[in-house]
């Protein structure tokens, strides 16, 4: 997957705890009544989460190859910050602010920095996104629950697809598909595909809310003699002396 569309995904999947609106969020056009109010309910459920740490694997699907590459690793989420560290079976970090897309490869001794595309500002502003800003970027449609998770209860979780309506999110993504437990509202699994057809599932396990992360949790430590390179700017490259967030103290 493209290094937006992937972010973007990321960034709607990290805010499976979504915080509540100050106000009352309208229903778009093409939603019932009954399914947004279970949405706003969800949603709301989510205020008071400050933090977020939990295990993930990611299956990415291709028609080039006869099986999907998995990927397992660890999630934390603080504020506007997330924390992606895969450990296997390469092992990578992605650090993802409302400024900057940091990409981490420690065998390698690259590190990869993205600015935050200001068209998707409004998502990237939070790990957290608010339904409200989600209902700006996609349309709702209510699926399944078992057509993500054969053997789930429908009655404790809610399936949604979502389809972008912004140029810039249409480019690199087809539809994202969640599935949400009703009663916390976190994500327990999501699946992205994008225009190329590529599909990648995330499955999220052993989740913990406000367990007192600090900001020092959520920093990159980037060792000397790292090479620094920005891919999508003029510039290209940085020296190895640039060390991203800082080591954690």
């Amino acid at each position: 997957m493209k290094l937006v569309g992937l972010c973007a995904c990321l960034l709607i999947i990290a805010g499976s705890a979504a915080r509540a609106a100050d106000a009352p969020v309208s229903r778009p056009a093409g939603v019932d009544e009954k399914l947004w109010d279970l949405m706003v309910e969800i949603d709301a459920r989510g205020a008071g989460i400050q933090d977020l740490s939990a295990d993930f694997t990611q299956e990415k699907h291709t028609p080039l190859l006869k099986k999907p590459l998995v990927s397992t690793g660890h999630i934390l989420i603080k504020g506007p910050v997330s924390l992606w560290t895969t450990m296997a079976p390469e092992p990578t970090v992605m650090r993802i602010d409302n400024k900057e897309i940091r990409l981490f490869y420690p065998r390698q001794k690259v590190l990869e920095i993205y600015r935050t595309d200001e068209r998707m500002g409004a998502l990237a502003a939070s790990p957290f996104p608010r339904l409200a800003v989600i209902k700006e970027h996609f349309t709702f449609e209510r699926v399944p629950a078992r057509s993500l998770l054969p053997d789930v209860d429908e009655s404790k979780f809610l399936a949604l697809r979502m389809k972008p309506t912004q140029e810039e999110l249409k480019k690199h993504i087809d539809e994202v598909t969640v599935l949400l437990e009703i009663a916390t509202g976190f994500v327990q699994r999501a699946q992205t595909i994008d225009t190329d057809g590529d599909r990648m599932v995330l499955t999220f396990s052993k989740l913990q809310t406000n367990i007192g992360l600090k900001d020092r949790d959520l920093a990159m430590e980037i060792p000397a003699g790292v090479s620094v390179t920005r891919p999508l700017e003029a510039s290209g490259a940085g020296s190895g002396d640039e060390t991203g967030q800082g080591k954690r103290k």
